[in-house]
């Protein structure tokens, strides 16, 4: 794969359509986007790597980066769920956008851009953690690898109603915790790695959510695992006490 064209990819902002709203979870909503300048804008090169995103311009609103869920080619559409943030007061955030978003809604897009995920040729084994800002990411990975790998997730959510039906090719282990119960320390860690089993040959670690807890992984893969670091992608997507955090 040509990276660099990947790099290069159009990433002019069109004009999209909400066709189609579903609660996923409590805390989870997606939004199906189409329409013309969408299902044209669909040929930019990127838009289907796993992890994939783009920045959401909802009108009147600061644009904030989420991950492509899904894309439908037949339909000309893409899905894009957003995790709802707070009590469902208007704060002008993109979340308190996506909570109240109808069909018929305008909305721009710009993008794509790179989640981080490229699968090395010699790879046996994908380890995963994402909290929920992260999920989304982390399922379409998981949906895209290739048959029979083997793929161990850490999935950190809110509580149990949270919980999402995760589909894979790969041979999948995985973990889900609640945020109280993340990892914050290497002892901590190597317990939770420990809980889901050994990892033989080469592979590759893929870290996304809350900045200060994706810094805490990328050490433990790092200095703890001796992981090379060509065979680590890391990415905070937001940051306690902070707004728009940018990773």
């Amino acid at each position: 794969m040509d990276l660099n064209l990947f790099r290069r990819s159009p990433r002019s902002r069109v004009n999209a359509i909400v066709l189609q709203t579903l609660e996923i979870t409590p805390r989870m909503r997606r939004l199906v986007l189409g329409g013309p300048e969408l299902a044209a804008w669909l040929s930019s090169a990127g838009v289907r790597e796993p992890a994939a995103w783009v920045k959401v311009f909802p009108p009147g609103r600061d644009g904030r980066a989420y991950t492509i869920r899904r894309v439908h080619e037949a339909a000309g559409t893409v899905d894009i769920d957003f995790v709802l943030h707070g009590e469902g007061k208007d704060s002008g955030s993109v979340s308190d956008w996506a909570r109240i978003a109808k069909c018929g809604d305008q909305v721009g897009i710009a993008g794509p851009r790179s989640g981080g995920f490229f699968l090395l040729p010699d790879s046996k084994w994908v380890w995963l953690a994402a909290d929920a800002s992260a999920l989304p990411a982390a399922q379409s990975i998981m949906e895209n690898l290739p048959h029979g790998i083997q793929c161990q997730a850490l999935l950190i959510v809110h509580d149990d109603e949270e919980r999402q039906l995760v589909r894979s090719p790969a041979r999948l282990d995985l973990q889900w915790r609640h945020w109280r119960q993340r990892a914050h320390t290497l002892e901590e860690a190597d317990l939770l790695l420990t809980g889901i089993g050994e990892l033989d040959g080469p592979g590759q670690a893929w870290i996304a959510g809350e900045a200060e807890w994706v810094k805490s992984w990328r050490t433990f893969w790092l200095e703890h695992r001796n992981l090379d670091r060509q065979r680590l992608s890391s990415k905070g997507y937001w940051k306690i006490g902070g707004r728009d955090h940018r990773d």
